[in-house]
């Protein structure tokens, strides 16, 4: 008599499914939440069109960093649960929620940060604009070699460090003096007076009233810059 052996499924058998069927719908689950991505933006200075620079951009929690290149713009590989988190030291900083911004924001994202008040330091002045050895010696610190996007390590010190902030807090000082030089270069007394025709309006009242970026100092031509204090003052004088 020939005799089929049969073998049947044991409990034991039926535990090791399960805990596969479970532990692929965990990775599967998991997956799914996570979803990473490679985030792309651009850093921008508040209320103006100047973007940030080698500002440090990580992720909450985890050991995930870089920085922005010249033009204020970075990407970073993370997951849309993760949270973002972007320092400066002469900017405040934020911390962003990466699926809101995805949701919210689409492909171009802009995020835009936050100048800190910073109290400036004596210099030695020529009377009220700047010598040109100050100027010069401001720009060779503002021109100096930096961490660059491809060296984010460097980039952490720099921000992070003593010395970095320092250095950071000094190119915030020198930038907003060679701006002030810059802005009393092309609106001195005689320039203020055909503006406003007001003989006591200072540089500070009509800056106050007509905020202007950076950029808008440094490259904006003569015409655009007369017209556009010209206009907010007509209109500051219509509201009166």
């Amino acid at each position: 008599m020939h005799i089929v052996s049969k073998n049947y499924p044991t409990k034991t058998h039926y535990i090791k499914v399960g805990l596969i069927c479970l532990l692929f719908s965990f990775l599967l689950v998991n997956s799914v939440f996570a979803q990473s991505i490679t985030f792309k933006a651009w850093l921008y200075e508040a209320d103006s069109f100047s973007r940030v620079p080698f500002a440090v951009v990580s992720i909450k929690n985890k050991l995930i960093a870089t920085t922005s290149d010249e033009t204020g713009y970075f990407e970073l590989q993370c997951d849309l649960k993760d949270t973002l988190v972007v320092g400066h030291v002469g900017y405040q900083k934020r911390y962003l929620p990466i699926k809101k911004m995805m949701d919210t924001a689409g492909s171009k994202i802009k995020i835009y940060l936050v100048r800190k008040s910073v109290e400036l330091v004596p210099v030695t002045i020529s009377g009220k604009r700047l010598s040109e050895e100050k100027k010069e010696e401001y720009r060779r610190h503002l021109d100096r070699e930096r961490p660059t996007i491809s060296s984010p390590i460097s980039a952490i010190y720099e921000s992070f460090s003593r010395k970095g902030k320092e250095r950071t807090q000094m190119d915030a000082i020198y930038s907003e003096l060679l701006l002030r030089d810059q802005l009393e270069a092309r609106l001195p007394p005689r320039k203020l007076f055909l503006i406003t025709n007001d003989k006591s309006v200072k540089l500070d009242d009509l800056l106050v009233l007509c905020p202007v970026s950076s950029y808008f100092v440094m490259r904006a031509p003569d015409y655009d810059f007369f017209y556009h204090f010209s206009r907010c003052w007509d209109e500051y004088k219509k509201r009166r």
